[in-house]
């Protein structure tokens, strides 16, 4: 299995009636569950992960910035900046801790999970950026 973050590219259609943002190639048949986050500006919200669940950031509104890390080493393994004007998903496979700061005043991050609440709860691994340094 792979063990690396990719980027799932959309795209969005312009025209006289609006715009269509659209990722076709994000395939939602993995996913269980799904909740939006909204941060305060500037608040870096890490480090959570998992060793068996996997998940996927959309960016509805504003910008983030994301940082992936090993659970085992805490190496640091993906730095994305995401945003609304970019369709696209951040795919987080197992095994990394996500972390994440809004860039923009009442950003909202959409996150798709493949395990269930209970089964994420019993898998859930966090640290504090005390612990392991955001930079």
């Amino acid at each position: 299995m792979d063990k690396s973050a990719i980027i799932i590219k959309g795209n969005r259609h312009i025209d006289s009636r609006g715009s269509i943002s659209f990722i076709n190639d994000f395939d939602m048949s993995q996913v269980k569950r799904f909740y939006s986050i909204q941060p305060e500006l500037g608040v870096r919200r890490a480090w959570q992960g998992h060793k068996l669940e996997s998940k996927w950031f959309h960016v509805i509104k504003g910008r983030f910035r994301v940082k992936l890390r090993s659970l085992e080493t805490q190496e640091l393994l993906g730095d994305y900046e995401l945003n609304d004007a970019q369709p696209e998903v951040l795919s987080i496979p197992m095994g990394m801790y996500n972390g994440f700061e809004s860039l923009e005043k009442g950003s909202l991050l959409l996150v798709f999970s493949d395990a269930t609440l209970e089964q994420s709860k019993s898998d859930d691994y966090r640290a504090d950026l005390t612990d392991i340094p955001w930079e």
